[in-house]
């Protein structure tokens, strides 16, 4: 099933939402007022696309990472690359950033200051103030317009309101190709590890580690393709959990750890909402079960644990622990490939994959983890 451009970015500006919860869907929030002044105002459809994107990637420079790395990235990308100034750009003079920083504080108006469904004109109005300084009165005019009609609050207060975000979507049925979902994902793998301070690239190691032995069990070039991806996406859902908590040095308390083991649902409930990523999904959210059943979050084990998840599972604790973190030193391959052994006799990995990563790894060295064609 193919992938849309629109469905991804939906996907990516939800893993952005993870790092402000309590903000909800900010970035379909923002996208959706942007869209609504671009059409009133008749903005070329050009225009249209870059706010889009813009409007739904804009906080990928929150955080760690600066702006000068986001253009950087962004502009490596060919779909994104016309966005790249306004999604790392805040409080400057261009028109379309004037235009986004009016949609950010609309939104923060109308979700902090009015009881939700019952956002009236004076949210505009208040911005109305600014006209000149900050915004552009032809925008402030064409959202006065639009905050006449009761559809545009309703749409605006609808907590389902991401399910539709594709409704206003000026890439209407635009397809990815696969070096197209390879390029985005590896942006959104980088943000991943910038947030968890993974100096080593942890998720396009995780990537390359599973792409080889997918190959080596005979995967097709598509199927090697989507477990590359999965292992870039695998730790998605850490980005709910403070990165404070994920470089703590000191051991982790009960309430601490169960805050940790509930990121796999959160991707789950991003990737899996993808339409074409079913797949994807399920390697990606699973790499912590064991085929004993006494992994998390889901408890799955056996035959529910097909191949794809088990190798995603082996490459993320070989990783992990030739990394060196926070709270542990590095291990060498010897005791890397001695631990999971251990583990998998106890019914943590899948045997037969440990098995074959460490002839791999014999065979080819670590150069096997060295100048990833992934990396932006």
């Amino acid at each position: 099933m193919d992938i849309t451009f629109t469905d991804f970015l939906i996907g990516f500006s939800s893993a952005l939402d993870l790092l402000s919860p309590e903000n909800g869907h900010r970035g379909v929030r923002r996208a959706y007022i942007v869209m609504n002044i671009a059409r009133q105002r008749r903005f070329s459809p050009l225009v249209q696309k870059r706010l889009f994107i813009a409007a739904l990637l804009r906080d990928i420079s929150h955080g760690a990472h600066t702006p000068q790395d986001c253009v950087r990235r962004i502009a490596n990308i060919p779909l994104l690359a016309g966005s790249a100034g306004l999604i790392a750009a805040r409080g400057q003079r261009h028109p379309e950033s004037r235009l986004l920083d009016l949609a950010d504080n609309l939104d923060l108006l109308a979700l902090h200051e009015y009881p939700r469904g019952h956002y009236p004109s004076h949210a505009i109005e208040t911005l109305c103030d600014s006209i000149g300084s900050r915004y552009q009165l032809d925008d402030i005019l064409a959202l006065r317009e639009l905050g006449l009609e009761k559809k545009f609050w309703a749409e605006l207060a609808s907590a389902t309101l991401i399910n539709t975000a594709a409704s206003f979507s000026p890439f209407a049925g635009t397809v990815l190709t696969d070096d197209e979902l390879t390029a985005l994902s590896s942006l959104l793998a980088a943000v991943i590890d910038q947030h968890c301070r993974s100096a080593a690239q942890h998720s396009v190691v995780v990537a390359d580690i599973a792409g080889r032995l997918a190959q080596m069990y005979g995967f097709s070039k598509k199927g090697v393709l989507r477990i590359r991806v999965a292992g870039l996406l695998h730790d998605l859902g850490k980005l709910v959990v403070p990165a404070a908590l994920l470089t703590k040095t000191s051991a982790l308390t009960d309430f601490e750890r169960r805050q940790i083991h509930i990121h796999p649902q959160f991707t789950w409930k991003i990737l899996s909402r993808i339409a074409g990523m079913h797949d994807i999904a399920r390697m990606a959210s699973f790499h912590h079960e064991r085929p004993d059943g006494k992994g998390y979050p889901f408890h799955l084990r056996g035959v529910q644990l097909d191949l794809g998840p088990r190798i995603i599972s082996v490459a993320d604790c070989y990783a992990a622990l030739r990394e060196a973190r926070s709270y542990k030193t590095a291990c060498s391959p010897e005791k890397c490939f001695s631990i999971m052994q251990q583990t998998a006799e106890r019914g943590g990995l899948d045997a037969e994959v440990v098995g074959a990563l460490h002839a791999d790894v014999l065979a080819a060295g670590e150069t096997m983890l060295s100048a990833s064609p992934l990396l932006l």
